[in-house]
């Protein structure tokens, strides 16, 4: 009997996967250009193949010196730092296999972005069968792989799909029974997570947290966060070793993003001998603090809500009421512990940015699935009910995913958008559609 409900339970989440994976197929369709920031990876990405480095800019000793964030003259190349190494190179690696254009590099970042945006519906499915049960592992397992979200970003070539994937990896581990070698390994998955997409540093001290609240040993809690600190360190090593030495700075890819944040808090920059140069410490952070208290944090958590709203149609609803009982209730906090940590941590990196990007939701909505159902269980006793409950929440995100489909000709969340779009939505796919006469106009 046992054997035949597995049987069954693997037939049903085969169809699912297969599903999703046909879906993320079809969503390369309508990817045919770099979108945004995958412009930078798939530029950074086919110079290495030319070059065998990270380059932002190649060496041009023929271009204008213009001013660095460091003391290098970018006459002689400026490195690759805005984004982590690690999918710029798998991009990079694969491309090599049939190609070292622009071109090959995008498209080995496509299939890259399928393969793990499939892979983050097993995860899920894994994730929440230790967490919910087999019924709820497998209807969320069905709703990422018909999320339009989801399906749209396994496809256009950016990162977040495999962030989104370390992440339930991550949740998956943290539901093993604490030990040194769980602490390892997701000291390992945080590092490694870190060079996908910097936004990952929340897992450290995420993970530092939880491992106080798991170990009644304080000595051993306290041995446990060292180790997963240094793991983390070690794995992120490399990168901040290079940059350590290219220009002067470990750390230096954090005050390359930062650079937006301080224009943004009213930081501005002067030009000392081609390097720019920024207020004292206290002053920046001072400013900052400021905005993310008085403005981004109020402001982007009214945008996260409103756009979950519609990401996750009626499961939301659940959700929100549902998150309330779920820190407030001993048993389901404590079970749900590192499920809960994790989208406080990804909501409060999101929410703190001057700018919630609309992309920052694939890594959180599979999170979101997770503890809607939850709370759907908790809320909704009957069967029959929560049967019919969940069956109006999966035709309610289909047509949602159908209706973003159709909404514009280019239909992709970047750029135009559709339903919901992102804040920096603009024009940029529409003209590439236009000057190449794919658009039908009256």
């Amino acid at each position: 009997m046992r054997a035949r409900l597995w049987t069954t339970e693997t037939g049903i989440l085969t169809a699912i996967v297969l599903l999703g994976l046909v879906l993320r197929l079809f969503s390369l369709s309508w990817n045919i250009i770099p979108h945004a920031d995958v412009k930078g990876d798939v530029i950074t990405g086919t110079l290495f193949l030319q070059t065998g480095r990270l380059w932002e800019e190649a060496p041009n000793p023929a271009a204008e010196r213009h001013p660095t964030l460091f003391h290098i003259d970018s006459r002689e190349g400026i490195p690759s730092l805005q984004h982590g190494p690690v999918w710029m190179l798998l991009g990079s690696d694969l491309a090599s296999l049939w190609g070292n254009t622009g071109t090959d590099v995008y498209f080995a970042l496509q299939l890259l972005s399928v393969l793990c945006g499939t892979a983050m519906i097993v995860l899920l499915w894994m994730t929440a069968r230790s967490l919910i049960g087999k019924e709820g592992a497998l209807v969320c397992a069905l709703w990422a792989s018909m999320s339009y979200l989801l399906i749209d970003y396994s496809g256009n070539g950016a990162f977040y799909a495999l962030q989104g994937t370390l992440y339930l990896l991550w949740l998956w581990v943290t539901l093993r029974k604490p030990t040194w070698k769980r602490s390892a390994t997701l000291g390992a998955v945080t590092g490694f997570a870190y060079l996908v997409n910097y936004q990952s540093i929340i897992l450290l001290p995420t993970l530092i947290v939880l491992e106080f609240f798991q170990w009644k040993n304080a000595r051993k809690g306290v041995l446990n966060m060292i180790i997963v600190t240094v793991m983390a360190g070690l794995v992120a090593s490399p990168w901040l070793i290079r940059n350590a030495i290219l220009v002067g700075d470990p750390f230096a890819h954090h005050l390359v993003n930062s650079t937006y944040v301080f224009s943004k808090s009213g930081i501005h920059e002067t030009v000392v001998n081609y390097v720019y140069q920024f207020p004292g410490a206290w002053e920046r952070y001072s400013a900052i603090l400021s905005m993310i208290l008085t403005s981004w944090l109020p402001n982007n958590s009214f945008y996260i809500a409103r756009k979950l709203f519609i990401l996750a149609p009626i499961a939301f609803i659940f959700f929100s009421y549902g998150l309330i009982g779920q820190v407030l209730e001993k048993e389901r906090r404590n079970r749900l512990l590192p499920v809960l940590l994790l989208f406080a941590a990804h909501f409060l990196i999101s929410a703190s940015w001057p700018i919630t990007k609309f992309r920052y939701f694939v890594p959180l909505l599979p999170i979101v699935f997770l503890l809607s159902y939850d709370a759907i269980r908790y809320f909704v006793q009957n069967r029959r009910t929560r049967m019919l409950t969940l069956t109006l929440i999966t035709a309610s995100l289909c047509l949602s995913s159908v209706l973003t489909y159709l909404s514009v000709p280019t239909h992709t969340y970047y750029y135009d958008g559709a339903i919901t779009t992102d804040p920096f939505s603009g024009r940029g796919e529409w003209n590439y559609l236009r000057d190449n006469n794919l658009l039908q106009f009256p």
